[in-house]
């Protein structure tokens, strides 16, 4: 497996990129080098410059080229040779079915468990939610909003919040299922599950994700009405788009209540709220189904070295 690093260097803003090894993923002997940064660490000045552990080899990268297609370009970690969609999911009204693409096996478990039991976990938030504070803390991924938006967090940071399941144990045991069976994207720093609340009047800028070995679900729990074209946001109006809605890459889709929607948030992605409502949704962080469970336990391993030596919190 090859992960790439877009590195930004301290001396110059032009980018270097460096490939992680830390096995084979498309073939070739599975020899592994010794670890060595692109540039000396006086000229980087990045952690990577340490050696890695044992099953982590850094070396040079390939050039990236950028052209005007709509691809992932995720702004840290890129591991190739995954399949790659802006969504994963496309809801068929005329048959009532959330349809999945490849029919994957572990998104449709995630996507079918969790749309059999949105209902009960609208009641909960219904019933809890208003009476707490939001645990949103700005930080480096999520920093790009306007308006209002509350978290009431399962898991942060790849680490689950004990106040979760004092406040939401139904909630808490529905995904403890998805954990159980080794779905959520859980011990990485980018590992996210929460309640998201964008109010009224309120966006996401469009941005990447770090890495691209997530896929990230949506469980639409209220979605504002369409609101009249008076009250629709100029914005909405001048591009076509819904009052309420989120663009992945080129292609813009609304929430439906109950069916869960599934993006790779590592193509430019963005979300608003024009209505006078409120959006609730649950997300879940899913590992990517085309990532091994060795090449996860691996990918773990080199996120622990990375906070072991200080370089992440």
């Amino acid at each position: 497996m090859w992960i790439i690093f877009n590195m930004q260097m301290t001396r110059t803003a032009a980018q270097k990129l460096v490939t992680l090894r830390v096995s084979p993923r498309l073939g070739g002997d599975s020899n592994r080098y010794r670890s060595f940064s692109s540039s000396s660490p006086s000229t980087i000045g990045h952690p990577l410059a340490v050696p890695a552990p044992d099953d982590c080899d850094i070396v040079k990268g390939p050039s990236l080229l950028r052209t005007s297609a709509i691809r992932p370009r995720p702004s840290l970690l890129h591991l190739p040779g995954l399949r790659s969609l802006p969504f994963w999911t496309q809801y068929d009204a005329k048959e009532g079915v959330n349809l999945v693409a490849y029919q994957d096996a572990s998104i449709t478990r995630a996507v079918d468990h969790l749309q059999s039991h949105w209902k009960t976990i609208l009641r909960e938030y219904q019933t809890k939610a208003p009476t707490l504070r939001s645990d949103y803390e700005t930080d480096t991924e999520h920093s790009l909003h306007q308006g209002t938006w509350d978290w009431h967090s399962y898991m942060t940071k790849g680490k689950l919040r004990g106040d979760f399941a004092t406040h939401f144990s139904t909630t808490f045991n529905i995904l403890q299922t998805l954990r159980d069976e080794g779905l959520l994207f859980e011990k990485t720093p980018f590992g996210y599950s929460f309640f998201s609340t964008l109010h009224a009047n309120s966006s996401i800028s469009a941005h990447y994700a770090p890495m691209n070995f997530r896929v990230r679900l949506h469980l639409p729990l209220i979605v504002p009405a369409a609101p009249s074209k008076a009250n629709t946001s100029a914005k909405s109006k001048d591009t076509n788009y819904p009052a309420c809605g989120i663009r992945v890459g080129n292609t813009v889709r609304e929430w439906i209540p109950g069916q869960a929607l599934v993006l790779d948030d590592a193509f430019e992605h963005q979300v608003w709220n024009d209505t006078d409502q409120e959006r609730v949704l649950l997300l879940v962080d899913l590992w990517h189904p085309d990532v091994s469970m060795q090449e996860r336990q691996e990918i773990v391993q080199l996120f622990d070295h990375a906070k072991a030596q200080g370089f992440m919190s």
